[in-house]
């Protein structure tokens, strides 16, 4: 880490850490991301120059695995079952909402058919950029979509289940430091997160710094060799840095050159979310899981964010964590190699 970038990092940190605070005074939900998110999100519009080092958030990103996976139990073998109901479910949902974005961006938006394809991807945010600008598409514009759909989700969801809809989740009160007695199991989770960034990375996981700790920990926690969690500390830490590194996406972008682009990603997140919320309504019987749970596993959401909100509300964590880990994997693995079908179906 360069000087230059430090500094960066430790501004863009503190400037988080007022946004957070003053979320957190105010006890709104997910406090240190939403708030530090929020207060990035105006200064990179505004053109301040910040930064958050990548590998900072990659090992944050490690933390929320772990989180994760603690809050996983011998139970979850036996609930695998019932969740393959979900997976369809899941599936469903994915396929709809990809068909019904794809269409808005063209008709609506008046993108070309790589750019709609791409951008309307319900997940895979940096893989979807990748792709879509190498295939020719308007990278551009594909990056500000997804990064406005998780923005818009992560600042709305949460405030949704808090204040306007009733959930029965649970929520675990963890003590902000751990003590003496804590620390073996400690241990323990920092190994879970070692070996499964390692592995994860070694075997290509996609989002490995989230999806191999994850594993690990959950394997530790399901066989009961630990029952750890980590301190709240730790929980603050991660969404502190990861709601900057959100809001740190607009950087070099004006309210002018993106308003079309927010409008857009608006409309498109609107549909995606009557779809998932339909079916969660529809499929909640079916799979055994609660309305609650089924609209925060299907939502289009990234990854580690929506993940944080289940765990933040306690709301199905094990099931909605395991749904979008299924749904990044999928979408990032098929939606790429189905591109050249796609095209020749298209005609273009």
């Amino acid at each position: 880490m360069t000087q230059e970038i430090l500094l960066k990092t430790l501004k863009s940190l503190a400037f988080g850490t007022i946004g957070g605070g003053v979320f957190f005074y105010f006890d709104l939900p997910l406090a240190w991301m939403m708030g530090s998110m929020c207060l990035l999100t105006v200064l990179s519009v505004k053109g301040v120059d910040l930064a958050v080092y990548p590998p900072l958030r990659q090992v944050m990103t490690s933390v929320l695995g772990v989180m994760l996976g603690s809050s996983f139990s011998p139970d979850t073998l036996n609930n695998l079952m019932v969740w393959g109901n979900g997976l369809v479910i899941l599936m469903l949902s994915v396929v709809l909402s990809m068909t019904a974005a794809y269409f808005y961006f063209r008709t609506v938006g008046g993108f070309d058919r790589t750019t709609a394809y791409f951008s309307s991807a319900p997940g895979g945010f940096n893989v979807m950029y990748e792709v879509g600008e190498a295939k020719g598409g308007d990278g551009r514009k594909i990056a500000l979509i997804h990064a406005t759909r998780v923005l818009l989700l992560v600042m709305t969801v949460p405030l949704v289940f808090r204040y306007g809809v009733q959930t029965h989740g649970q929520t675990t009160e963890l003590p902000l430091f751990g003590t003496l007695e804590d620390l073996p199991g400690y241990g323990w989770l920092l190994v879970a997160a070692i070996v499964g960034y390692v592995a994860g990375k070694k075997l290509k996981f996609p989002a490995y710094h989230l999806m191999g700790p994850l594993l690990v920990a959950a394997l530790f926690e399901m066989s009961g060799f630990i029952t750890a969690k980590p301190p709240m500390v730790l929980v603050y830490l991660a969404q502190l840095v990861i709601g900057s590194a959100i809001g740190l996406r607009f950087l070099g972008t004006s309210v002018s050159q993106i308003r079309n682009i927010i409008l857009l990603s608006i409309g498109s997140t609107g549909i995606m979310m009557i779809i998932a919320t339909t079916l969660a309504f529809l499929a909640t019987s079916f799979t055994g899981i609660s309305v609650a749970g089924l609209v925060l596993a299907l939502s289009p959401g990234g990854l580690a964010e929506m993940s944080l909100v289940a765990l933040a509300l306690g709301i199905d964590v094990a099931f909605v964590s395991i749904m979008h880990v299924i749904r990044i994997a999928v979408i990032i693995a098929v939606i790429p190699v189905l591109y050249p079908l796609f095209k020749k179906i298209a005609g273009n």
